[in-house]
């Protein structure tokens, strides 16, 4: 149903270009043997149309003004000879996208013919053009002209003053004998003016074993201003040029099961159309013509390939932006003949909005218990954490980790930097989100862990970053092992300091550059879990990757300089002052703070570099025993000593304590 809504939508805001085939069409006619006379109806459109108000008449009478634009007065509307007819269809439904055969005679005329019963038959099943008045020829001998004759399909409701055209078909030998039954509206009251008769085509005539076949749709004709039911001016089709005379047994090519993938496209989806197209002779092609936007976009034709046996596909870019898509096919086989499928349309949408890591936490009440799914990269992998059971971490976009937590280990397991998309329920553990009961499915490998942020100790221990991969860098203070079954080594910064824990199922320790690494006394990058123990915050360590010789600054020219932020900072407040020194390579550095007495106040750095760095560092106001020091002007002093030439080297610069006003 709603595919039906879209293509009546689509049809509504269609240019006029596309919509050559909006009404019933006539498809085929057969002019003889006399019992073997039949048409074809097509609904080519993309709605089931009732037949009730359609009509059909080969009873035109120019000589004596009988016309059938004249059924609404009641008169003169048929030339109510034995041999013609105006017939109305009965109550029944022509879906979309198919057709109907109409034997010119009785059913057992058609089936005596061709093996086979007819969809309706004219003396069979048709009605009286007016109730209770005979308007099919009585004459056995009913029937389609063979040298020259007109058939109109039209449709009126039964009460206004006008009929409107449906289809239109004049055929003869010349067009002498064609413009016998030609027809023009013109000047006729609650008409438009029709093609003049002079300008009008007919279609030819054929021979036994061959008939009359529309090898396109309306081609040229006027598509507006007529008298046709979509206001098309009927009379002003080139008949000569879509109608062509073929063998009784060639058919035009079918177009069936047109589908779109995926169903419910977004602005960025690439679109792939596939139908099944059949003809007995033989495709010369399949082409797709689309346009977008559907009511202003300019049509775009794409040549369609054949996917395997009867299927056909193509795929259309994607669109990038929201709106409405029309497209059709158009088949045409060796013949020559063509086939055009109704038109079909496509709500183009903006894609959702992911569900991510970063809302499920900061809405943790409504998620609770719900069935989530989300796109993220596994930060930390099956089995490393645990081997009893799947304990692992995954990262979103958004920069928020989450824990994967459930019974029995994955095969193969999940490794760090696969990304998946995971379905689960949203759980809590001691406080924690984790994800449980989940299936996942993998969409690439090797990917980096998204947004991962660089905080600082302070940052990790104030528990704001649960779950979260992140990056810590500091100096390696103490180191523990055995302890509990694995390690926990403190690493210290400007801002404090955290434990890192290595358990031993990552076997983390086995490479020896990492286990180097995380002795005291090392600067140290280090990326893992921001987790807590005992209210505390601690970092879990998973690969030996993850841990890195940290780089203290930008390589230096090789001076002595220091710098101090130019402004008072107030430790009370727990602010921090900034500042700034070089050094050369091969030399023992070392950062004081003295007051202006000269008493010493604190040592902030002291070690030998064998490179040359410009470094940044942050000063809390603190002395050596982590004590405020009391406002005031205070200086800090930088030496370097050349550990090969003996060569020291001295820079100061003031700083300032304050006292804010409260």
């Amino acid at each position: 149903m709603k595919n039906r809504i879209i293509q009546f939508i689509v049809m509504s805001v269609l240019p006029f270009a596309l919509l050559a085939t909006d009404h019933l069409l006539i498809s085929e006619v057969v002019l003889q043997p006399s019992a073997g006379e039949y048409i074809r109806i097509t609904n080519p459109t993309g709605s089931d149309i009732d037949l009730s108000n359609y009509y059909l008449t080969d009873a035109t009478d120019k000589a004596n003004s009988k016309f059938y634009y004249n059924l609404p007065s009641g008169a003169n509307y048929w030339s109510a000879s034995s041999t013609d007819f105006i017939a109305r269809f009965p109550s029944m439904t022509l879906k979309a996208d198919s057709s109907l055969i109409l034997g010119m005679g009785r059913t057992t005329d058609y089936s005596a013919t061709y093996g086979s019963d007819p969809d309706l038959a004219l003396k069979d099943d048709m009605l009286d053009a007016v109730n209770g008045v005979t308007t099919i020829g009585g004459s056995p001998n009913v029937k389609l002209e063979n040298t020259a004759e007109g058939l109109i399909l039209f449709y009126w409701d039964g009460s206004a003053a006008t009929v409107q055209d449906v289809e239109y078909l004049i055929w003869g030998t010349d067009s002498s004998t064609a413009s016998a039954y030609m027809i023009d509206k013109s000047g006729v009251s609650g008409y438009l003016a029709d093609t003049p008769v002079s300008s009008q085509s007919y279609m030819p005539t054929h021979f036994d074993g061959a008939k009359l076949i529309r090898n396109s749709d309306e081609g040229v004709e006027t598509t507006s201003g007529g008298n046709g039911i979509t206001g098309h001016d009927e009379t002003s089709e080139d008949l000569s040029a879509t109608w062509s005379v073929v063998d009784l047994t060639i058919v035009k090519p079918v177009i069936s099961n047109v589908s779109l993938s995926p169903s419910s496209p977004t602005t960025e989806d690439d679109l792939t159309i596939t139908a099944t197209v059949i003809d007995t002779t033989g495709l010369a092609s399949v082409l797709l013509t689309y346009t977008f936007p559907a009511s202003s976009g300019t049509p775009v034709d794409l040549t369609m390939s054949n996917a395997s046996g009867d299927i056909w596909s193509v795929t259309i870019p994607a669109t990038g932006t929201a709106g409405t898509l029309a497209y059709y096919l158009t088949a045409t086989n060796t013949n020559g003949l063509t086939q055009t499928s109704n038109i079909y349309g496509a709500d183009i949408i903006d894609p959702p909005t992911p569900l991510t890591i970063q809302t499920i936490i900061e809405n943790s009440a409504s998620y609770l218990g719900q069935t989530v799914t989300l796109s993220a990269v596994v930060s930390i992998g099956s089995g490393i954490l645990r081997t009893d059971r799947t304990d692992m971490y995954i990262q979103d976009n958004s920069g928020y980790g989450l824990n994967m937590n459930q019974q029995g280990l994955l095969s193969p397991p999940l490794l760090q930097g696969d990304s998946i998309s995971v379905t689960g329920t949203v759980d809590e553990y001691q406080g924690a989100l984790q994800l449980t009961d989940f299936n996942y499915t993998m969409l690439a490998q090797d990917r980096p862990v998204p947004n991962i942020a660089e905080i600082s100790t302070e940052d990790l221990n104030s528990l704001q970053f649960g779950g979260r991969f992140v990056k810590v860098s500091g100096v390696v203070s103490s180191r523990a092992d055995n302890v509990g079954g694995g390690s926990n080594i403190v690493i210290e910064d400007g801002y404090g300091q955290v434990t890192l824990r290595v358990w031993d199922t990552t076997n983390l320790f086995a490479d020896a550059t990492a286990d180097s690494l995380l002795q005291p006394g090392n600067l140290v990058d280090v990326w893992g879990i921001a987790d807590e123990y005992n209210g505390e915050g601690q970092m879990m360590l998973a690969y030996a990757t993850d841990v890195q010789a940290l780089k203290e600054g930008e390589d230096g020219s090789g001076g002595t300089r220091l710098t101090v932020a130019p402004f008072p900072f107030d430790p009370m407040r727990g602010e921090r002052i900034k500042y700034f020194f070089s050094f050369p390579e091969n030399a023992h550095i070392t950062v004081r703070v003295f007051d202006l007495s000269g008493r010493f106040i604190t040592t902030l750095f002291d070690g030998y570099r064998n490179i040359a760095l410009e470094v940044e560092k942050l000063w809390d106001g603190r002395t050596e025993t982590y004590k405020l020091v009391p406002p005031g002007t205070y200086i800090m002093h930088l030496e370097t000593v050349n550990r090969t030439t003996g060569e020291t080297i001295h820079d100061t610069a003031p700083v300032i304590i304050a006292i804010r006003a409260r």
